[in-house]
């Protein structure tokens, strides 16, 4: 357990690829990371190119889809601010893992594939992270359970869900 306490702010959840089997990933290279293969955006990209990105990557999915994605990639890219705590989880440990970004996006580039995470890293769009916590998820309710499970791959949880998270990361 680290003795480094956790900012008041709400904390962002992000989801690795395929129900959260890539979460190692994140783990072992310190970092979280989102992409649905459109390659990297600029900071000031507006959602309709994005939109438009993804709808020439992903032209099968729904509009609305297109939409949410590219609201999940803009928050990524414009509101997680070195400092802000971040969580991931693993489903096959039953852990919630609970750190601090260090970096603004940074190049996916300077993370090349590894022996045990060759796809890992198919996302264009990552932020440097200090991993400091890890959580068993049957310790929280099962409010807080809910709300990291939620479907979106980039969600933030609401004050009383990360208030309970930092509770189990004192002392």
């Amino acid at each position: 357990m680290s003795s480094t306490q956790l900012p008041g702010s709400d904390i962002w959840v992000v989801h690795s690829e395929f129900g959260n089997i890539l979460a190692g990933c994140f783990l072992e290279r310190g970092i979280v990371s989102i992409g649905w293969g459109i390659g990297p955006i600029k900071h000031d990209d507006s959602k309709h190119s994005i939109v438009e990105l993804l709808a020439s990557v992903h032209s099968d999915a729904k509009i609305g889809t297109l939409q949410t994605w590219a609201s999940e990639i803009q928050r990524f890219n414009e509101k997680m601010e070195v400092g802000d705590a971040v969580a991931t989880y693993e489903p096959r440990s039953s852990m919630c893992h609970i750190g601090l970004l260090q970096s603004l996006l940074v190049s996916a580039e300077l993370f090349p594939p590894t022996k045990h995470w060759n796809g890992c890293l198919k996302h264009d769009y990552v932020h440097r992270v200090e991993w400091l916590y890890e959580v068993p998820l049957d310790t929280l309710s099962e409010y807080t359970r809910k709300r990291i499970g939620l479907p979106m791959t980039l969600t933030r949880l609401n004050p009383q869900a990360s208030a309970e998270l930092r509770q189990h990361c004192m002392g």
